[in-house]
């Protein structure tokens, strides 16, 4: 019997982890000083042979959070398990930029993991917020109820929200992620964002932790846009 409700413990953990929708594998690199343009460099050719191999990879460069503007990430996407074992670094068109980008000094690993969308995601060229949320005990659901509706309310003032869950290489904390398609459309949605008395009381509950705690927020904008 034991053995049968630890079966069934895994299962439904498995469940909350697994069953949802796209998944993002991410990789933060800090930038050797002195060399952000070959760095830059070096991620953008290997974007390009994501194209050449069926592989759907995003650059972004931080503009706040910590280690400011000197970090970069590589954003890799897939439909789901099925297709990231299929596609990912299969072709061999990657052996050489690999060698290339392990004997590289421009880039230094800072951390990496792995996300799961919780709704159905639109990849583009976006300016990045993110702020990720770890439910105090017993929350979750609380907190995903709560993520549900701040997704409504930022995406009548022009936001575009995605939501994601953190899997392997973090504590599984919830994410949400709210995307601009420009700096003015950004300050747009910030303004009209701003005078939504709805959003602001729920904001305090937010920051107040009244069911998660605010461990960590970054914005990054796609490379795509900057150049």
């Amino acid at each position: 019997m034991k053995k049968l409700k630890i079966a069934i413990t895994l299962l439904a953990f498995n469940s909350l982890i697994f069953s949802t929708g796209e998944i993002g594998d991410l990789y933060f690199y800090k930038v050797t000083p002195g060399k952000y343009q070959e760095a830059r460099n070096l991620l953008e050719e290997g974007r390009k042979i994501a194209e050449e191999t069926d592989m759907n990879v995003i650059i972004h460069a931080q503009s706040f959070g910590r280690g400011g503007e000197q970090v970069l990430s590589w954003f890799e996407i897939y439909d789901d398990y099925a297709q990231r074992a299929k596609t990912r670094y299969a072709s061999d068109k990657w052996d050489a930029y690999i060698d290339k980008f392990n004997k590289s000094d421009a880039l230094v690993a800072t951390k990496s993991y792995q996300m799961i969308s919780l709704d159905p995601i639109v990849p583009d060229d976006y300016i990045v917020t993110n702020y990720m949320w770890q439910p105090n005990k017993g929350q979750r659901q609380v907190t995903l109820d709560a993520l549900e509706r701040a997704k409504v309310m930022f995406e009548r003032h022009g936001f575009i929200v995605d939501l994601w869950e953190h899997n392997a290489g973090s504590k599984h904390a919830l994410q949400f992620t709210f995307l601009s398609t420009s700096t003015e459309k950004q300050a747009e949605s910030f303004a009209s964002l701003a005078t939504d008395e709805e959003w602001l009381k729920e904001r305090d509950k937010w920051f107040n932790g009244d069911w998660a705690k605010l461990v960590d927020s970054f914005e990054m904008t796609n490379t795509n846009l900057r150049n």
